[in-house]
């Protein structure tokens, strides 16, 4: 057997470390001799997304040109790189279910434009069941009792962007599920309780026909260890943000609190105006700064106590001076703008322009309603008892000469409904007129002494004092003339405006236009006899306001 000399070992133990290496100092540097580089090895829980960034530089000139390509292998055994068990682009490849089949070796190849590999990247996948963590996968996080404690780190900058996380929750060695105020792990002050091995598991969804609204996980675990002693702290302020923009309200009174992490009781922690310290707790001072204490954070407040134009002007500086190193933020203070008047001032017309129309549309549709509403169910009315009138509505019938008219059976009907159901006194020639009386006399009297003159077209024949042509000129002229009585003119639903034009054509004009412009309430008949129809609604609308003697039902009719 060959005797190895002290110099063959040493070649021996430096090739092995070079293979080791993968023969390269780096992945990103150029090609050497030895084309292969070996990636750190990858352990990934079984189920989970296995994730492979190929380290090698494709932005060369070649590759620009399109003469350079990256490709994928599998070595581990059978099995394509291909959808649906795997997602990859031109540098990253994502197994989305790692199962222990899958478990071996990787490559990524940069191939020249006759697909000669000139450069491999390779890599080995671990898979690993049982518990949430491997011992050879996990991150160390040191911390100290009584200390502050950095946050744990659970993203993962290897996560392409065609997938979309959605949330992650922190397992405390495995079994405990940690609550949502837990966050990252930031600790205030740690204790012998927080150390132990932190995991987080983070869900993920990939946009694609094949996996459309499946979760893919993947794990990140983290062994915190808490104990006795201090770490270098350096100085740092926490906030504000360096060259932060306040704004502010002039003449008010402003409070801006520096928080800083300070390495040792002789670190310093002050406030500056431009190149001016600012003075401590001098309170009868316009600006001054006091300092305080909390939670292991120190803090320096600049107090300005009335804004003026020169604080706008003045530069602000929170300085941390310390022996291992200085730190310092600056803050400018910027007026705010003033409320945009006019914007609120259009916002206020328009919703008031939008009530208007509103509550015009509604008045116009159900002015009726609105009206019999206060009327009849909140007593809303006022019954002019000092006018001197004796009636509230005169009924006078003129014969129509077409067959339009109303009969006399729905007259005397309207007549009862309107004494008997809603209390309206009515003057009646057949009934109020004394016998023998003068007729023109009569009618005269019967509407001075009423507030409305109801005119009833009809076709048949009537009785003397209804039956005159004189009696309708006059008290069409006592209503519309004189405006001594307000004139409701009732037509039937077959006689459309035209024809009760017609009816009226003997009139003298003067007198045929004033009546054309008075209220018109349409009888349709067997329609109109419930009560709530919408000729009763009408007519009592025209009428003065009258209180009930009995209230009738709702669907009551006129039999």
């Amino acid at each position: 057997m060959m005797k190895m000399t002290p110099l063959f070992t040493f070649l021996i133990l430096s090739a092995t470390k070079e293979l080791v290496r993968g023969g390269c100092m780096s992945c990103d540097s150029p090609p050497s001799p030895c084309k292969s580089c070996v990636q750190p090895p990858v352990h990934v829980r079984e189920g989970e997304m296995a994730v492979l960034q190929c380290p090698l530089r494709t932005t060369m000139a070649g590759h620009r040109e399109g003469n350079l390509t990256l490709a994928w292998s599998n070595h581990s055994g059978p099995g394509e790189l291909q959808e649906p068990a795997v997602w990859r682009s031109e540098d990253t490849l994502v197994i989305l279910r790692v199962s222990p089949n899958q478990q071996g070796s990787y490559s990524c190849s940069l191939l020249d434009a006759s697909g000669q590999p000139l450069r491999t990247a390779w890599f080995n996948i671990t898979v690993f069941s049982g518990q949430c963590y491997t011992d050879m996968d996990v991150y160390v996080s040191t911390c100290y009792l009584r200390q502050s404690c950095e946050k744990l780190t659970c993203t993962s900058d290897s996560i392409p962007q065609n997938f979309t996380k959605h949330n992650y929750t922190w397992y405390k060695n495995c079994d405990t599920e940690l609550p949502s105020d837990f966050g990252n792990g930031y600790l205030m002050s740690a204790s012998e309780n927080d150390s132990g091995y932190y995991t987080c598991t983070s869900y993920y969804t990939y946009n694609s026909n094949l996996h459309d609204g499946q979760v893919f996980t993947l794990s990140r675990s983290m062994e915190r260890t808490v104990k006795e002693g201090s770490s270098q702290v350096m100085p740092k302020i926490i906030k504000p943000q360096n060259g932060e923009v306040i704004n502010v309200e002039m003449g008010s009174t402003v409070v801006v609190v520096c928080m800083a992490v300070l390495s040792s009781e002789s670190d310093l922690l002050y406030w500056m105006e431009n190149r001016s310290f600012v003075e401590e707790n001098q309170e009868t001072l316009p600006v001054f700064s006091n300092t305080s204490e909390e939670n292991g954070h120190h803090q320096a407040s600049l107090v300005i106590r009335q804004v003026s134009e020169e604080q706008l002007r003045n530069r602000y500086t929170c300085q941390v001076e310390s022996p291992s190193r200085n730190s310092n933020v600056s803050i400018i203070f910027q007026q705010k703008s003033p409320p945009q008047f006019h914007f609120l001032v259009l916002g206020i017309l328009g919703v008031f322009a939008v009530t208007v129309v509103v509550v015009t549309v509604v008045y116009v549709k159900l002015k009726v309603d609105i009206i019999l509403f206060l009327r009849d169910d909140l007593g809303w009315h006022h019954h002019n008892v000092s006018d001197g009138k004796r009636y509230d509505a005169y009924v006078l019938c003129y014969k129509s000469d077409t067959e339009s008219g109303v009969s006399e059976e729905d007259r005397r009907q309207v007549e009862e409904v309107l004494e008997e159901e809603y209390g309206y006194s009515l003057c009646l020639y057949d009934r109020d007129v004394l016998p023998g009386e003068a007729v023109a006399e009569a009618v005269l009297g019967c509407i001075e002494q009423s507030r409305r003159l109801i005119l009833v077209p009809s076709s048949l024949g009537l009785n003397p004092g209804q039956d005159s042509q004189y009696s309708l000129l006059t008290g069409l002229h006592a209503a519309l003339v004189e405006r001594q009585t307000w004139l409701v003119l009732i037509q039937t639903e077959s006689a459309p405006d035209s024809q009760v034009d017609l009816e009226l054509d003997s009139l003298p004009e003067a007198l045929r236009l004033l009546a054309q412009s008075g209220h018109t309430v349409t009888w349709r008949g067997s329609h109109s006899k419930p009560l709530s129809s919408p000729f009763w609604k009408e007519l009592r609308y025209r009428m003065p306001a009258r209180t009930r003697r009995r209230p009738p039902k709702d669907e009551r009719t006129i039999l």
